[in-house]
């Protein structure tokens, strides 16, 4: 059955035009029966004239017949009344016998005007020919009696003609009325019947709408409502039977596909959420995605130290994919456009793409492994960047609702995503710094004696000049490494704050007095400040690293300045600005990141141990750096509550 029969719509505008025709012919028929009424009660009325005329006829000879004049005088006067009379109804008999006869009844009928003219039948038409004929045989006969003299007419013997051809002329009278009246009660008979069954079919067809409107429509949309109902109140797994081919089916299939979709967001929330590594969180998300997009293939690239791009894993088809170490420079790359821009990028032909550019290897290893659309998108923050790739084996295989999708999950999946690599990066660290901290422990006390015999090296008496310079630059080494131990154990150890109320302005001016013989190069300048909660030797290291950091990296003769003030009631900013060189900006985007440094000299853990300690107040640090305005570090305290001690 094609599909048109089958839709509601088809059904129920079929069954209000049936049921529409069926009033309507019962309807229209009633008025032709009304019509048909009205045209038989005139042939009957008619026909009653005609008796009446005939019986008045038969009388009035009858009473001539009974009082003939005896004398000229009572004769002429009979001539006058009697002898009109008997022109006028003979003449008014002949128009309706000849009206019958002919069945055309315009002339006899012209002041009723009638939507349908009256037609005899067939049997009633034969009925008034032959009365017609007997009719006009007695006219001839009469007109015969009366002679031809109008003033003299034998009325005498035209009365004794009428009474004696009286019963002839009434049966046929009779018996065309009787026809006419069977014919109006066939009829009334017949549109009774009509109009019954008509009447009972609408009420049979009434009847089976309304069982099938219930069977079809108010019965499965029940079904429906309470299957949607169950979806509304959280069970996402719940699937509505679909039980007819229709659109309260087709409403039905696409609830359940999009019950479906919601149960496989809902199932890939709690996947993410749960997923504490990044193989967990990409099967989680090979799992359950292939159920909204046509991805068969996802894959994580993340930009390394080294600035190069590295797929870090990838799953194919739901197993994991042996793609092997494969590095990448992001280059000119449509990795590197996706990630600068923040945006989810579109390869609809993965293969015809990737012969544009030499730099896009990624996009022909990619074309290599089977794939020809997909999906890039950025993930990560900060210095830990790169992109989630989603792809599918066929090209152009994203439609635009898939793509919408993608795009509307974007933030969620490029958060946890960088989430998990953040968890992953942050245990890698978290491991190294322990080991780091175990080796430093092990290193200190050889390192100490290694000192020692330094020391006692350089008191020898008859020492070679060149062996003191090589016992003084072992010495620096040593020293050194002891603060890179020191460092390394800052780090690494837990933080226990002691928190007090602090003006920072003063703190600042404290550490720029104590721990710099230049207090000449420094522009210290403050508003009205509230006091912030800090623990003050541990924000005097934070403080102190800045201002050393901002001596070495400012020019001689070039003035560094400090600025102090409240930041919106909560915060007091703290902002140290250098005119020196800027610093790179491959640097400047991992510049807290532990071992990192633009000093030849430097451990590379002094703003990561600076980061860690205003983390762990509460606070923000932010590092600008360009040609024009120099570098700029920008500090954020929360300001202390009343309850902070003093």
């Amino acid at each position: 059955m094609p599909r048109l029969f089958r839709t509601l719509k088809f059904q129920i505008v079929l069954a209000i035009s049936l049921l529409t025709l069926l009033f309507a012919s019962a309807t229209l028929y009633s008025l032709h029966v009304i019509d048909q009424q009205h045209s038989d009660d005139a042939l009957v009325g008619l026909a009653g004239r005609l008796q009446f005329n005939q019986q008045h006829l038969t009388m009035q000879a009858m009473k001539y017949d009974e009082n003939a004049p005896r004398d000229y005088p009572s004769y002429y006067r009979d001539v006058r009344f009697y002898f009109d009379d008997l022109k006028r109804t003979r003449t008014e008999l002949t128009q309706i016998v000849d009206a019958f006869a002919a069945n055309d009844f315009s002339a006899v009928l012209e002041r009723e005007p009638m939507a349908m003219q009256p037609r005899l039948s067939n049997e009633a038409l034969a009925v008034a020919r032959t009365l017609a004929d007997d009719w006009h045989g007695f006219v001839a006969t009469l007109d015969d009696k009366l002679g031809p003299d109008n003033t003299q007419p034998r009325l005498e013997w035209a009365a004794e003609l009428i009474v004696q051809n009286n019963r002839k002329l009434e049966e046929s009278a009779n018996q065309l009325f009787a026809t006419l009246r069977d014919d109006v009660s066939i009829r009334a008979h017949r549109a009774n019947q009509v109009n019954r069954v008509l009447l009972g079919s609408a009420l049979v067809v009434s009847l089976v709408t309304t069982v099938w409107f219930y069977r079809r429509v108010l019965a499965p949309l029940s079904v429906a409502v309470q299957g949607f109902q169950k979806v509304a109140d959280g069970d996402f797994s719940h699937r509505v039977a679909t039980v007819r081919d229709n659109e309260i089916g087709w409403l039905v299939d696409s609830f359940n596909h999009l019950s479906n979709r919601l149960d496989a967001l809902r199932r890939l929330l709690t996947g993410l959420e749960q997923g504490a590594d990044l193989d967990g969180t990409l099967r989680t998300l090979s799992d359950t995605l292939p159920s909204l997009i046509p991805v068969d293939w996802i894959g994580v690239l993340i930009i390394g130290p080294e600035g190069r791009i590295h797929l870090e894993k990838a799953f194919s088809d739901g197993e994991l994919h042996p793609t092997g170490k494969l590095s990448f420079n992001p280059d000119s790359t449509l990795l590197q456009e996706c990630i600068s821009k923040r945006e989810p990028l579109h390869i609809p032909d993965v293969r015809g793409i990737a012969t544009l550019s030499e730099s896009y290897v990624f996009l022909r290893q990619l074309a290599e492994f089977g794939r020809r659309d997909a999906v890039f998108l950025p993930i990560g923050a900060g210095a830990l960047r790169g992109v989630a790739v989603f792809a599918s084996r066929y090209p152009n295989n994203f439609r635009t609702e898939h793509l919408s999708l993608l795009r509307n999950l974007g933030v969620l999946l490029g958060v946890s995503l960088g989430r998990t690599i953040q968890l992953a990066e942050s245990s890698r660290l978290a491991t190294i710094g322990r080991f780091a901290s175990g080796i430093a422990h092990e290193i200190r006390n050889p390192l100490a004696t290694i000192n020692l015999a330094l020391e006692h090296l350089a008191t020898l008496p008859g020492l070679a000049e060149s062996a003191g310079r090589r016992v003084d630059i072992a010495k620096s080494e040593v020293a050194r490494l002891e603060r890179l131990l020191e460092d390394i154990l800052l780090y690494a150890k837990p933080l226990q704050l002691q928190l007090v109320s602090t003006d920072l302005a003063t703190a600042v001016a404290d550490v720029i007095a104590t721990a710099s013989n230049a207090t000449d190069r420094f522009e210290l300048t403050s508003q009205p400040c509230p006091p912030v909660a800090v623990d003050r030797d541990r924000i005097r290291q934070v403080l102190l690293n800045l201002v050393r950091n901002a001596l070495q990296a400012s020019p001689l003769g070039r003035p560094i300045r400090i600025h102090c003030e409240p930041d919106g009631g909560e915060w007091v900013r703290l902002e140290i600005t250098n005119s020196g060189e800027p610093v790179p900006a491959e640097i400047l985007d991992r510049i807290f990141e532990p071992f990192v440094t633009t000093k030849s000299a430097g451990t590379g853990l002094g703003l990561a141990i600076v980061r860690r300690i205003v983390d762990a107040h509460g606070g923000k640090i932010e590092i600008a750096s360009d040609a024009s305005s120099g570098t700029r570090v920008t500090l954020r305290l929360p300001v202390a509550i009343a309850a902070a001690g003093n």
